[in-house]
């Protein structure tokens, strides 16, 4: 079988699990967690974001920030929420926006993951991240 140049071929995207929290309560914190960009997402777009909690927040949303490179650089200009009595991110009433003019990641780069909002009444608790890249 003869396969094109390397430089031709399609690979256009990917996928990481960022981080898997245990079934502990979520604390209002910069660097929750962090995701180092390996070589082989040098160069790709953030283009999805979902996050999941094992126990849904009450009484209000739990929300989460990504910033790149330091909490200067925020890659979404909507934060990822999830409602109350919600685990999952998909089904907000207010979807996470990427901001396309800091989407972009190179190698080595570092991902901070920030939590700004817990819950009010029963914080949510565990926390995955699951962000997608793409090539422009």
């Amino acid at each position: 079988i003869r396969r094109p140049p390397r430089s031709t071929q399609g690979v256009s995207s990917a996928a990481s699990d960022v981080y898997k929290r245990q079934a502990t309560d979520l604390t209002v914190t910069d660097g929750l967690a962090y995701f180092h960009v390996p070589a082989g997402l040098n160069g790709m777009d953030l283009v999805e974001v979902h996050a999941e909690v094992f126990t849904a927040p009450a009484g209000s949303t739990a929300t989460f920030e990504l910033s790149k490179n330091g909490a200067s650089t925020q890659m979404l200009s909507t934060n990822i929420t999830i409602d109350a009595s919600e685990t999952g991110s998909d089904s907000a009433a207010t979807a996470a926006v990427i901001d396309t003019s800091n989407d972009n990641i190179a190698t080595n780069d570092l991902i901070q993951i920030n939590c700004t909002q817990i819950g009010s009444g029963t914080a949510g608790a565990g926390l995955l991240v699951t962000m997608g890249f793409r090539i422009p």
